[in-house]
């Protein structure tokens, strides 16, 4: 999604007052990454090794280099190691040389190049200093093999991947994947960079190549959790060439990985350790949140937004892990947890028996709207992958919200009573009128009970008394260029229309209020919002920011006053000297999250072994 430049070009000094407010809310930063391509390395083919190839009536020309002269040589057995060194720098050669003219040949020929490579690593041992030139032979050839072979028609995570009609197909075997091709067949090649939005990238070192995809899923398919990967968060994974074990099929094979769930691949009766690129997902969808605005544009316009809103996974659903759903804040986007989820996956024990999804909604609209919506999406998602209740890690769930997104959390975790409804209205709501629609969308709003499957909720710097950002003038400035959902503002309309006298300043607190004035003090709406019940059967956590201010009616975390974080009562408080941006990724909070998380796993393998 790109920045609309003819508002920019339109409102130069709104759109500076407007980064100005956007900064000072500090829900977002950014920084330039540079891009360097997967580098080729210089060719060795000499006429020393000409002369050798000729001494062992192999192949020794580049003329003579052709599918089915280096196939003959890869089905030869008895190959020394200088043979296959020699092989190789004759193969790679060809390719480069080839792929200027023809893409296509260049694929296979650096297929082969890289098959050739592996030979002489399965043989002399990855770690060995005297292979790193087939090492380095076979991450580039294999790259050049995705990044040119992917360029028409994509991958075949399953059965046989045709890159051309002019060369033959490749098999492949995919390890700790569905077999939902359309997932996996827009791949990229992380590139060597080390100039990362994240503040550490984690990889880990063995065979293959590890890659990221980004799921078609808009695709036509019949799948119905297809719904949950429509905002395209790309996959880590790992892929290795090999010589085939059947060469009068194919010469060579992919095997497509899944290095978080396989950290080792056997080949040829040998566990090989398998190379893992863990942070290349998070970087790629930071990255590419930052690029787009959408976390500027969606404030802007919140119908932008919505058409996103949503409950996301981060990879495909595994039914035997917990869930843990992330809700970024005002201004922000679920990229805001990237930093966070990366963190998390490193730790033992995590990744292994969690997984991350991730819930976006329009930040310029009602709280109380949007924290409906999350219901909704978190019971249908719940009932389409458990139509039967009997999933024991969908009903150990753990709530993360940050800022707002806390607000939005809270109102999955309370009962609504009457007090919600008593608080925003003065007539009984079966004297209310309008379409039926609308009143059915109403009574979803304000009447709920705390979602069962959640275990534990994390507020992290929310303001459930409120924010003086409201007051700012920066602030202000917010509220009146926020643009509500169209949606939403029908909504509220109609109500208030059709019941011009029913509710109280609570809910008809200006026209259409949008999130900035919801999250005034003196907003009645808080204030109703604090005498909701919470569920007696869900911890609750805070963390908040305190920037350790000597006065302490200042004491916050910049934006969240201290007093405003620690509202409610909770079962662990814990303080992190941050401010309020950085805060869901300070390192405290990723330990006291750990914490959580292991705390949990405790209490669910407890219930596994001593069911009700």
């Amino acid at each position: 999604m790109l920045v609309n430049h003819e508002r920019v070009r339109r409102f130069p000094v709104l759109f500076l007052l407007i980064l100005s407010f956007l900064l000072s809310a500090g829900c977002r930063s950014s920084s330039k990454r540079a891009f360097s391509y997967y580098p080729l390395p210089s060719s060795r083919w000499t006429e020393q090794t000409e002369k050798y190839l000729v001494s062992r009536k192999l192949p020794s020309k580049l003329s003579e280099a052709n599918p089915r002269s280096l196939l003959e040589a890869l089905r030869e057995k008895n190959l020394n190691l200088t043979d296959l060194e020699s092989m190789m720098e004759l193969s790679f050669e060809k390719a480069d040389l080839t792929d200027d003219t023809d893409i296509y040949a260049g694929v296979e020929y650096y297929a082969y190049a890289a098959c050739f490579a592996w030979r002489i690593l399965d043989r002399e041992g990855l770690d060995n200093p005297n292979t790193k030139r087939a090492s380095e032979i076979y991450q580039s050839c294999l790259a050049r093999v995705l990044e040119d072979g992917t360029k028409d028609n994509g991958f075949q995570v399953h059965g046989h991947w045709c890159v051309h009609e002019k060369i033959s197909s490749f098999p492949v075997y995919a390890h700790g994947f569905p077999n939902r091709t359309h997932l996996f067949r827009n791949l990229t090649v992380p590139k060597n960079d080390t100039n990362y939005n994240l503040s550490n990238y984690y990889v880990r070192k063995g065979a293959g190549l590890p890659v990221i995809f980004h799921p078609d899923a808009k695709a036509n398919s019949s799948d119905p959790l297809d719904i949950y990967h429509n905002l395209g968060h790309p996959m880590s994974a790992t892929i290795l060439i090999l010589p085939n074990d059947n060469l009068e099929k194919s010469f060579c094979k992919l095997e497509v990985v899944n290095s978080r769930a396989y950290s080792s691949i056997k080949v040829n009766g040998k566990e090989i350790p398998l190379a893992g690129d863990f942070s290349a997902a998070y970087q790629e969808m930071l990255e590419r949140d930052l690029s787009s605005k959408l976390w500027i544009m969606g404030f802007l316009d919140g119908d932008r937004e919505s058409k996103f809103q949503g409950l996301y996974m981060a990879e495909p659903y595994n039914p035997d892990k917990i869930p843990v759903i992330f809700v970024h804040g005002l201004l922000s986007t679920p990229a805001t947890w990237m930093e966070t989820m990366n963190e998390l996956d490193q730790i033992p024990g995590i990744r292994e028996r969690y997984q991350f999804w991730f819930y976006m909604y329009p930040t310029a609209g009602s709280i109380l709207l949007n924290g409906t919506d999350l219901r909704e999406n978190l019971q249908r998602t719940i009932h389409q992958l458990d139509p039967k209740n009997e999933n024991p890690a969908l009903k150990q769930m753990v709530l993360i919200g940050h800022s707002m997104g806390g607000l939005l959390s809270r109102l999955q975790v309370v009962h609504s009573d009457d007090k919600l409804y008593s608080g925003l209205c003065k007539v009984p709501f079966n004297e209310l009128q309008g379409k039926p629609t609308v009143l059915e969308l109403a009574r979803k709003t304000l009447f709920f009970e705390p979602n069962p499957n959640i275990s534990h909720v994390v507020y992290i710097g929310t303001p459930h008394n409120g924010s003086p950002l409201s007051f700012t003038p920066t602030g202000r400035l917010g509220s009146l260029i926020a643009h509500t959902p169209s949606w939403q503002k029908n909504f509220r309309s109609e109500l208030n229309e059709n019941n011009p006298s029913a509710f109280l300043p609570a809910f008809k607190i200006q026209s259409q209020p949008n999130s900035i004035d919801m999250l005034g003090f003196e907003n009645p709406f808080l204030k109703v919002f604090q005498t909701l019940r919470p569920s007696e059967q869900i911890q609750v956590h805070s963390i908040a920011g305190d920037m350790n201010q000597l006065f302490e009616s200042r004491k916050g975390d910049s934006v969240v006053p201290l007093s405003s974080a620690l509202a409610v009562k909770s079962d662990t408080v814990t303080i992190v000297q941050e401010r309020h941006m950085e805060l869901h990724h300070h390192p405290k909070t990723i330990t006291e999250i750990t914490r959580i998380l292991q705390q949990n796993i405790t209490e669910a393998d407890a219930l596994a072994s001593n069911p009700k």
